[in-house]
């Protein structure tokens, strides 16, 4: 009983130091232009989040690639380029706006100023519809057999609402 009593001490004495100790975060371990560089590339198995972010196996493992090249000197651009030929360009968080990628920038407004030319025309169309039948009718009542069976259609209204 003693040995199982001193056995629970001795366990709940280690897991208070480690509570107690500080955090490790990855900026702390790592330097500031590996974190920078880090923040401008995508973890190719995580949605969306970038490899400074990331605690998975494969960002950490990214992230101790960049700390060495940028211990042995290698500039920002070779880094980059080092992960965008190993990666694809999917990679990189903000995709250069070259090529193909030009032409994905460009699609939402180009739909967008579509979208709203169509809106105009149709607009205008509807308008002009409506000028059209206004004038036609005009032109109808203007004659004289026309005036005639609107008169009697209104007497016989008129006479209707007498009954």
């Amino acid at each position: 009983m003693n040995r199982r009593l001193i056995s629970v001490a001795i366990s709940a004495v280690l897991l208070t130091g480690l509570l107690l100790l500080p955090a490790v975060s990855a900026q702390d371990v790592y330097s500031d232009r590996t974190m920078e560089l880090a923040r401008q590339l995508q973890c190719p198995v995580c949605d969306g989040q970038a490899v400074a972010d990331s605690q998975v196996t494969l960002a950490r493992q990214m992230r101790d690639v960049i700390e060495q090249k940028v211990q042995a000197g290698e500039t920002d651009e070779q880094i980059m380029a080092y992960f965008t030929e190993r990666y694809g360009q999917n990679v990189l968080l903000d995709p250069p706006k070259s090529g193909f990628n030009l032409t994905l920038w460009w699609i939402p407004p180009a739909v967008l100023l579509l979208g709203g030319l169509v809106v105009v025309l149709y607009m205008r169309e509807g308008r002009g519809s409506s000028r059209h039948s206004e004038r036609a009718a005009i032109v109808e009542v203007s004659d004289p057999e026309l005036e005639e069976l609107a008169r009697e259609y209104l007497d016989g209204d008129a006479n209707a609402r007498r009954s």
